[in-house]
């Protein structure tokens, strides 16, 4: 008996210390766990906040772009119901100081082709002199033409004539 007593205390001894062990190992490893913790996230919280932001610009930038202003036929003069399009484009430039805007003039394809990249050209320096007296640098705006090269619609009728006589504002990190 005393043989089987011993066995036992043996074993309990044994179940006691492998139990320990086992409480000071999660200790440990929760504990380098926690030290290793500050560094990771701060740096991954920074980086997330500057691509989140360039996340939002290049959204606003997109939707920007989507906005055009339109021509009457063979006019390049922006039309009072179109000065809402360039003074919210003129705002966005001065709220991002390294933006640069292409503003780009088009025309129908009525006409020849000097005359619809004249008639383009004029209608981007148009929308160009209506953004500097909004306040935009000169130096932040490109105005192009691409004539009757670029049309938005390809129907050979008024409503299309209409859509594609436009300037179109695309916007770029200087």
């Amino acid at each position: 008996m005393n043989k089987s007593a011993l066995l036992t205390l043996l074993c309990a001894t044994a179940l006691a210390a492998c139990s320990t062990t086992a409480q000071k190992s999660a200790a440990t490893d929760q504990q380098s766990a926690v030290a290793q913790a500050p560094t990771t996230p701060i740096v991954a919280d920074k980086m997330s906040a500057a691509e989140m932001e360039a996340r939002k610009v290049a959204a606003q930038r997109a939707e920007l772009a989507k906005k055009s202003v339109f021509f009457a036929f063979d006019q390049f003069s922006v039309d009072a119901k179109y000065r809402d399009v360039v003074k919210e484009q003129a705002d966005f430039i001065a709220a991002h100081p390294n933006d640069a805007v292409m503003v780009e003039g088009n025309a129908d394809e009525r006409g020849s082709r000097e005359y619809n990249l004249a008639l383009g050209q004029k209608r981007a320096e148009s929308v160009r002199k209506t953004l500097v007296l909004m306040g935009v640098a000169d130096s932040r705006i490109e105005a192009v033409s691409f004539g009757s090269e670029k049309p938005r619609a390809t129907c050979h009728e008024e409503r299309c004539w209409a859509e594609n006589r436009r300037v179109d504002f695309q916007h770029k990190d200087k």
